[in-house]
């Protein structure tokens, strides 16, 4: 490890500032460059929300037959102003979609819908079955 202070203009970027403090380097792969955004916050929050994912799946998959689809999407926006680069990062997580059962219904002929077919009588009307002792409820 090089001890040296921090020359400007150094391609290396040296490791140590002039108070003997810890410099970053140049980022070499894509993780160190997220890790570096926000000082580490941004890389801390999404991690965050992947654990959350990753929780929501195993829940959606044990209930819903053994699979589940998630999504995570990282943007990055870079504004370059002189020589500074600006680099504002989001993120979303689309946690999976609970399924909804579907619903069988007829159309009216004033175009209404209905749950039980419209030229067909009806062999049993909607009863309560709660148990109660009471006549059934006409709804």
């Amino acid at each position: 490890m090089n001890d040296m202070a921090y020359q400007p203009g150094d391609p290396n970027g040296s490791r140590r500032a002039a108070d003997g403090g810890h410099v970053p380097g140049a980022c070499n792969t894509m993780g160190e460059f997220i890790r570096s955004l926000e000082d580490g916050q941004f890389d801390a929050d999404c991690y965050e929300k992947i654990k959350e994912l990753s929780a929501a799946l195993a829940e959606y998959a044990w209930t819903n037959g053994g699979k589940a689809k998630g999504k995570a999407t990282i943007t990055l926006d870079f504004n370059q102003d002189g020589g500074v680069t600006e680099i504002k990062g989001t993120f979303k997580v689309v946690m999976p979609e609970g399924r909804r059962p579907k619903s069988i219904m007829w159309r009216t002929e004033d175009n209404r819908f209905t749950r039980t077919q419209p030229n067909q009588q009806q062999l049993f009307g909607i009863r309560d079955v709660s148990g109660s002792a009471e006549r059934p409820r006409d709804y």
